[in-house]
């Protein structure tokens, strides 16, 4: 394996740390006071999105430090959750008896949800008192996590890793979607942790928290259809999806610009940051923002076919009420980290 992605090795010996209760143990009593300004009341209707970013995260080109993430991490849910406290954050994320799912996003294997964020969010749930075997990193196939550098895990101690591979619950009917989940989030799981990428879509126009989950139905192919809107709003809508989802970590220490969701090597760029909140639409209206601006850099106009404007199914989503696409409603805490 390349000298930039965590090896098979390394991951297994995170995951049974993990599984040990090895990885951040303890960590959850500091207080976010060393990690976070003083943190306000949450104002009524508002969204609250964390965008945190360190200038040291990146450990490799392509691969973030576990340790840092962790820090930004904890910066970011204590301002989403409106506590200072690390701990107190993490337990309105999830409680020790929930079985989680941790959606990822490996279609691409050079632009994946990372390792060391997954292994962060997985570390903050076993500091919950989650065992690892009630934690499943997963995604469509096993053989994409494979290439994305992750550890296959069915059995053992520590974080389960491996894909759906054609195992849907049954055919549902809801708005224009008309096929089936993953049984890992309709039968397994008990609360759920969307961790996409930062990316632009060349159908989509972008690819985040909202589109992550044409990762989690059986056949995505017909609803790419009128740049996939209402069809990623009417997926997110469907209750399954909508309640069970507890977090949004957008890995967005690198991203794409141009040319997603499988960019060459030239439209990828190291962002450094991480985008962290419970609302999946002001998540993505941030991550939309991110990507125009970098767009801007290279000369290339704005999505959403026009300045400040957002993708049809991030509006279509915000009128189903699944989350606000006003700026003005978000409470964004923009940090930089040493």
């Amino acid at each position: 394996m390349a000298d930039n992605k965590i090896t098979r090795r390394e991951f297994v010996e995170r995951t049974a740390a993990l599984g040990a209760g090895l990885i951040g143990a303890g960590l959850l009593g500091t207080s976010c006071e060393t990690v976070a300004q003083q943190v306000a009341p949450p104002t009524p209707t508002m969204s609250r999105v964390a965008l945190i970013r360190s200038e040291t995260v990146m450990a490799t080109e392509s691969q973030p430090r576990l340790e840092k993430v962790l820090e930004m991490l904890d910066t970011a849910v204590c301002h989403v959750f409106a506590t200072e406290n690390v701990q107190q954050a993490w337990e309105k994320v999830a409680a020790a008896d929930d079985v989680v799912a941790i959606k990822v996003n490996c279609i691409c294997s050079h632009l994946s949800s990372s390792v060391p964020v997954v292994l962060a969010v997985a570390t903050r749930l076993m500091d919950l008192g989650i065992p690892g075997e009630n934690i499943i990193v997963f995604d469509r196939s096993t053989g994409e996590l494979r290439k994305a550098g992750y550890e296959v895990r069915t059995e053992g101690e520590g974080v389960r890793v491996y894909g759906t591979d054609g195992d849907y619950d049954q055919p549902i009917n809801h708005r224009s979607f008309h096929h089936s989940l993953s049984n890992i989030i309709t039968q397994r799981a008990s609360a759920l942790i969307n961790v996409p990428v930062v990316k632009n879509h060349g159908g989509a126009q972008v690819t985040l928290a909202l589109k992550n989950h044409y990762g989690t139905i059986d056949k995505p192919g017909p609803y790419h259809g009128n740049n996939c809107d209402p069809h990623i709003a009417d997926i997110n809508d469907i209750p399954t999806i909508r309640n069970k989802t507890r977090l949004i970590v957008c890995d967005a220490t690198r991203g794409c610009w141009d040319g997603g969701p499988g960019p060459g090597a030239g439209t990828i760029w190291t962002y450094k940051g991480i985008i962290v909140g419970k609302d999946p639409v002001a998540c993505d209206a941030i991550g939309t923002g991110i990507i125009d601006a970098k767009r801007a850099q290279q000369g290339k106009g704005p999505l959403g076919g026009g300045p400040g404007k957002l993708p049809k199914h991030i509006n279509t989503a915000a009128q189903y009420g699944l989350g606000t696409n006003d700026r003005s409603r978000i409470e964004l805490l923009e940090r930089t980290l040493p």
